[in-house]
């Protein structure tokens, strides 16, 4: 860990309620609306989603994942007092009142956005909203706490594409092949995130495994989005964009590499998970690619970078 993530760690101010959004993951669900504008919008004919209700469903559904996320430290503050005593709750920088507060006004702003996106999305920003709320509260079951976080993961492109399709009406087969990859990789890194404090030499073996498959699951997930080329579902884009596909997801493998590398030391798994949550960014780069948006592909590969940066700072995991 940085001397500077150390001495954000200990400090109150801004740092700490930036750690507590998480918000240095923040791009990563902006590039994954982005998606979902793409899909809703055009159909892979080169047109840009209408900016409005893109902008304001990308922003609308970071601000719920920031609830999310400060919600989730207010849940695990028990488990936080033993293994992380210094994040920013139990370590009295915020105060649970204070912290509350700020998740319903994220709250509050982020389903006021999706409603001003578009009101058919009203449905499925509740329904993201109750699965956020149903993982703070379950996210500790080996199971049921994947399958919501990759719900609510795969709702934010879903949400997306029915804001920005003409009549609120997107065609939903391309949504199943970029939302539910996307639904999957985060599975994998939210069983890999499980007890990421506890790597002791007891675990290492079973520790191995379960990122080894985890690995598999979301290298897999990286490519998936294409079939939506190799099933007609999207037409073929220009060579020059598969060649920058290609090259997206190399560098989305890449990165999950660089997680692994981390989470085979002791207590380096939040480091691995960052680098893989990160690597949203690249995959979305490339599914907007396939879905013929390069300039839009060109801002997730700037989300990307925005995020590796800031998780130098923050803590995202």
């Amino acid at each position: 860990m940085t001397h500077a993530a150390t001495v954000s760690q200990r400090t109150g101010g801004l740092d700490s309620w930036l750690r507590l959004a998480r918000v240095s993951n923040a791009p990563t669900v902006m590039s994954s609306a982005m998606v979902g504008a793409a899909i809703g919008s055009a159909h892979g004919l080169d047109v840009l989603p209408p900016m409005v209700p893109m902008v304001l469903t990308a922003i609308g559904c970071t601000l719920l994942y920031m609830c999310g996320m400060v919600m989730n430290d207010y849940f695990d503050q028990p488990l936080d007092r033993r293994e992380r005593p210094l994040r920013p709750l139990v370590s009295g920088s915020i105060s649970e009142n204070a912290a509350l507060m700020f998740a319903m006004i994220l709250l509050a702003s982020g389903i006021t956005l999706l409603t001003l996106a578009s009101a058919a999305s009203i449905p499925w920003s509740l329904l993201l909203v109750s699965c956020m709320l149903a993982y703070n509260l379950l996210h500790r079951s080996a199971v049921i706490g994947p399958l919501l976080m990759a719900a609510c993961r795969a709702l934010v492109p879903t949400i997306a594409a029915i804001a920005c399709a003409p009549d609120q009406h997107p065609d939903w087969n391309i949504i199943g092949f970029f939302a539910l990859p996307l639904a999957a990789y985060t599975a994998a890194i939210s069983i890999t995130a499980r007890h990421e404090m506890l790597q002791t030499p007891e675990t290492d073996s079973t520790h191995s495994v379960r990122i080894a498959t985890a690995a598999a699951v979301a290298s897999v997930c990286a490519l998936l989005p294409f079939g939506a080329i190799a099933f007609h579902v999207v037409r073929m884009p220009q060579a020059g964009s598969i060649t920058t596909y290609v090259c997206c997801i190399l560098v989305a493998n890449w990165m999950l590499l660089r997680g692994i590398r981390w989470m085979v030391l002791p207590r380096g798994v939040p480091r691995g998970v960052m680098k893989w949550i990160a690597a949203i960014c690249v995959i979305d780069a490339g599914s907007l690619l396939l879905l013929s948006q390069p300039l839009l592909a060109g801002v997730a590969a700037l989300a990307a970078v925005m995020t590796v940066g800031m998780q130098r700072r923050i803590m995202g995991s």
